[in-house]
């Protein structure tokens, strides 16, 4: 039997184990599903990798070493980022359960199917010929996305633009990239590397009682740049050292510019996660035109209060949501607390209530003009009409 008919068997065969989570019938077992059904499936389809491919020598061990050596400082790297982000945005006990017998069991769940998949992609990526190997990679990555993937789960993914939206960001652009960079190293290294950058994380998340409290979209930042930085590079060393290349084929990215842009997604997770005393804010009205228009990005600088004077332009909350506007006068309430009465430029009168301190969020420091449209093209998509929720004049220029 030939080698590829051998590997579409296998994705047949991992196609349909997924049958139980895409008829849902998984469901009806419940947890054994789960702690039985589920890993012994992956190890029925690690037995059948072992019998098609045993009698295969992988050759393709060249960088091997260099490769292995890159990927576990990816990791380090990875996880220095991870719990200085912790170390910023506070800590947060781990809802998985850390007795003895509930590591076990979670470990159970994961460990051997990651070892089976990981097994499993080296054979077929290794064994699908040199000729077509980059599509065969990415065949090979999307169906192990697709076991990734809660399938059970599609109808609520796409409820709405909004879930759908969040699904792409949060669980399937990084899946993708993370696949893709397993299915790489494994080319290169061999199964053992990948499980250890595919398991490494997971058994943190399992074991560990405390855990960096950082948001999801911080998160799946950090899932999907550090493999494809990480790829960049290793892809940069493999050119260098294959002296079969040209000179002028090898020059990628040098270590200088993988550090650089390595350097610019920590500034960017630092910026977007407000751990400068500076951050953006998009303007989503003309209640400040000619000054600040729709569209325009805004730069708020934290500010004390007490220092505020007339005239300066403050941020501040109101119904949940952040508006811009001047500071037209200041005054303090019965306990002696200050209180700013604002209004937008292009308002014919005052805001309807003044602005307590605990509502001011800084003041504006530079304005950016329409750097914000392509965020507010991505809400009128979305259907949030953030404009039309809060209960502030927001002017008359469209």
């Amino acid at each position: 039997m030939k080698k590829q008919i051998k590997i579409i068997i296998l994705i047949m065969i991992i196609l349909l184990s997924s049958i139980f989570e895409i008829t849902k019938v998984s469901l009806v077992f419940g947890s054994s599903y789960t702690y039985v059904i589920k890993p012994l499936l992956w190890i029925f389809i690690g037995v059948i990798t072992f019998f098609f491919f045993k009698n295969y020598v992988i050759e393709n061990n060249k960088y091997k070493k260099e490769v292995k050596f890159y990927v576990i400082a990816t990791t380090l790297i990875y996880f220095l980022i991870y719990f200085f982000l912790g170390y910023v945005k506070g800590f947060a006990y781990n809802p998985y359960d850390n007795t003895f017998k509930g590591i076990l069991l979670n470990l159970w769940t994961f460990l051997p199917i990651v070892m089976v998949k990981e097994y499993t992609r080296f054979y077929m990526i290794n064994n699908c010929g040199k000729k077509k190997v980059l599509l065969w990679a990415f065949l090979i990555s999307i169906i192990f996305v697709l076991t990734d993937l809660n399938v059970y789960k599609f109808d609520t993914y796409f409820a709405t633009r909004l879930t759908t939206l969040e699904f792409i960001l949060q669980t399937l652009a990084p899946s993708l990239i993370i696949n893709l960079y397993l299915t790489y190293i494994s080319y290169f290294a061999g199964y053992k590397v990948s499980i250890i950058y595919a398991s490494v994380f997971q058994l943190v998340l399992y074991i560990l009682p405390i855990l960096p409290d950082i948001n999801w979209a911080t998160q799946s930042i950090l899932n999907a740049s550090i493999p494809f930085f990480s790829y960049i590079y290793i892809n940069y060393m493999i050119n260098k050292m294959d002296k079969t290349l040209k000179k002028k084929d090898t020059k990628v990215v040098g270590v200088k510019g993988l550090l650089a842009m390595i350097v610019v997604v920590i500034l960017m997770l630092c910026f977007g996660l407000g751990m400068f005393p500076i951050e953006p804010l998009v303007i989503a009205s003309n209640s400040m035109y000619p000054k600040i228009k729709k569209g325009d990005i805004v730069i708020i600088q934290d500010k004390d209060v007490n220092k505020i004077k007339k005239g300066e332009v403050i941020r501040y909350k109101m119904d949940g949501y952040y508006v811009v506007h001047r500071v037209v006068m200041i005054r303090r309430d019965s306990k002696g607390n200050l209180e700013f009465i604002t209004k937008g430029d292009n308002n014919e009168t005052i805001d309807l209530f003044a602005v307590k301190e605990k509502q001011v969020a800084g003041v504006v420091k530079y304005d950016i003009p329409y750097a914000g449209y392509p965020t507010l093209l991505l809400n009128k998509l979305l259907k949030t009409n953030v404009e039309d929720k809060v209960i502030v004049d927001k002017g008359r220029v469209n």
